[in-house]
């Protein structure tokens, strides 16, 4: 690719990046969202859930210098997730209500509390009114299928861990026929680490220009241009 070519290209992927970043949209404020009842420390936990603490413990929800951005500090801890936590650690038998059980929308008001906000995640930020976000018809068939973010992601691992099954898998849960496109015009990628979904798609919302930008840009750029193997 001659130079004349990729400096246009490279301000038009930078103008489409920033412009998808621009979309805004109104979340509750996180201090709205501090318990009630008093939290008891993390370490109370363990005690009865020592698995479930340590997985929690290499995760960025236990890390104090990533969770400092959090202003309320109850939501360092397990309550952050997990409610009526102070009648549970003083009786064991007073089960607090199970996340698994709850309604997708539930599950995923409680991740939204922290990653719907703009103001502590920037651009990062998860937008509410993604596709993947709350309700969705995300199936290439057009069937409505509600998803929540425990459908992808585990509760309390962390890194690679995160994810309950390699990125290219969790896509093709809904989006079946994209093993097809896929096995045809990225078969390298798909059987050596199944990325490119993410390559060229957004999963947590983003701007229209920033979903445009991905296709139209990252397609060949994110992978070719840049001599980077995903």
């Amino acid at each position: 690719m001659s130079r004349s070519v990729t400096g246009p290209i490279i301000a038009l992927f930078a103008f489409l990046l920033l412009a998808g970043c621009a979309g805004t949209w109104k979340t509750q404020p996180i201090e709205s969202y501090k318990p009630k009842e008093q939290v008891p420390p993390s370490s109370t936990c363990q005690t009865c859930h020592p698995r479930q603490y340590e997985t929690w413990k290499g995760t960025n929800h236990a890390d104090m210098e990533r969770m400092a951005k959090i202003p309320v500090k109850e939501l360092h801890e397990c309550g952050a997730c997990h409610g009526d936590l102070a009648p549970h650690a003083a009786n064991p038998q007073a089960r607090p209500a199970s996340i698994a059980k709850m309604s997708k929308t539930e599950q995923n008001t409680i991740c939204g509390k922290c990653h719907y906000s703009q103001e502590l995640f920037g651009s990062r930020a998860i937008n509410p009114h993604s596709r993947h976000a709350l309700f969705a018809g995300v199936a290439f068939e057009g069937e409505a299928k509600q998803i929540g973010c425990l459908d992808c992601h585990s509760g309390h691992n962390g890194k690679s861990a995160m994810l309950v099954r390699i990125k290219a898998h969790i896509c093709f849960e809904c989006h079946n026929t994209a093993m097809v496109t896929m096995g045809v015009f990225q078969p390298f990628n798909y059987l050596s680490n199944g990325y490119m979904c993410q390559a060229c798609h957004t999963v947590h919302g983003g701007s229209a220009s920033e979903r445009w930008g991905r296709m139209a840009v990252g397609f060949c750029v994110v992978c070719h241009f840049v001599g980077v193997s995903l």
